[in-house]
């Protein structure tokens, strides 16, 4: 928008006062003009002097710097020629518009060039400077004009354009306004992405911490496992050893045992004999006794002498018995100690120990049989 405008206010202005200055030369009612008309309406020739006008058009400063000429100064500086014979005319002037550039007249501006123009040649002086200059001065005036114009086209063109550029710098700004609103929402959705990466930084830091210290808990669960496994086989190898030595052991035990029950087996047939034998004894002094019956008071000194064999037959197998069960109090805690030892062999065991209790029932039971008989007799 500036652009546009920028070349057109510093343009508009000087040709604006270019206007003004060559308006008055130009005008029919100029000084200059009624005086070249009076000229060429007399056909009669001035006096002149001796010498030709000196105009001088370079001398002003304006001209020389800027290119410009002012009427003023060249009438100022052109000698006046003598006044026609009759009196003076009267002058018409146009009038000036109060604002704005002068009025360009429709018969000197460019399209009426051809028709009959104020500026006519002077026909007794055609090589003249003055000549010279006025047509240069008319067509410097044509030129202006014709500046003038694309200068008012250019002007409407860059209004033109102003406008467009207004429209265009009120869409950018509502471009800009929403581009605005997406900058800003895209500012905080990076806020809000921002700080998730950072959530994210701290869990993946986090995992990173927690990943390291399981990777230690690891290592040292290796190597407590592989200390474990060592360990272990260590006891295992002491285990199996430990088992060889107790099925050596039981093997043993398991010969000494079967010996021990040859021969507690081998006693018990042997006491089964002395016990028949017993028996039989007893059946045989229950015969005699029966059959010295009638004579019981004569043989009371050998009952005594019975009863006293009798008693220390009794001791005998008190002491027996007690020894009886000595023996079988020491097979029971060894079979004890046989099971502790073997397992395998505790069914065994307990059935020795429940035969060795019935054959010590027994023998209670024969025992107080025949002390129950000798009561009795």
């Amino acid at each position: 928008m500036s652009h546009a405008s920028a070349p057109t206010t510093p343009k508009s202005k000087p040709l604006a006062e270019q206007s003004a200055t060559f308006s008055a030369p130009v005008s029919k009612t100029s000084p200059l003009a009624f005086k070249w008309r009076l000229r060429s309406q007399s056909n009669a020739s001035p006096p002149l002097s001796s010498k030709p006008p000196q105009l001088d058009l370079f001398a002003s400063g304006s001209y020389v710097m800027s290119g410009l000429w002012n009427a003023q100064e060249a009438l100022n500086n052109s000698p006046s020629p003598s006044p026609p014979p009759g009196g003076f005319l009267a002058m018409h002037t146009s009038p000036r518009n109060a604002s704005g550039p002068i009025r360009i007249d429709t018969a000197t501006s460019p399209e009426s060039s051809q028709g009959k123009s104020p500026w006519q040649t002077n026909p007794h002086s055609n090589n003249t400077k003055t000549s010279q200059f006025i047509d240069k001065l008319q067509a410097e005036n044509d030129r202006l004009r014709r500046d003038l114009t694309a200068e008012k086209l250019a002007r409407e063109e860059d209004l033109r354009r102003l406008g467009a550029a207004k429209a265009k710098a009120e869409d950018s700004r509502t471009e800009h306004q929403h581009l605005q609103v997406l900058a800003d929402t895209n500012a905080r959705a990076l806020e809000r992405k921002d700080r998730k990466l950072e959530e994210l930084k701290a869990t993946l830091e986090a995992e990173q911490r927690r990943r390291i210290a399981a990777e230690e808990r690891e290592a040292e669960m290796s190597r407590i496992l592989g200390e474990t496994r060592s360990e272990t086989q260590r006891e295992l190898a002491k285990a199996v050893t430990l088992q060889q030595q107790a099925e050596t052991h039981a093997e043993a035990a398991q010969s000494g045992f079967k010996r021990i029950q040859d021969s507690y087996e081998h006693k018990v047939r042997s006491m089964a004999k002395d016990l028949a034998a017993l028996k039989k004894q007893r059946a045989d002094d229950a015969a005699k006794i029966k059959k010295q019956a009638i004579v019981g008071d004569q043989l009371a000194q050998e009952c005594e002498k019975a009863l006293r064999s009798e008693h220390s037959m009794t001791d005998l197998l008190a002491a027996y018995r007690k020894e009886h069960e000595q023996g079988l109090e020491a097979l029971v805690a060894e079979a004890r100690q046989l099971r502790i030892a073997v397992p395998t062999k505790e069914a065994a065991a307990d059935g020795l120990v429940e035969e060795m209790r019935q054959i010590a029932d027994k023998m209670k039971w024969v025992m107080t049989q025949k002390k129950y008989q000798e009561q009795k007799h």
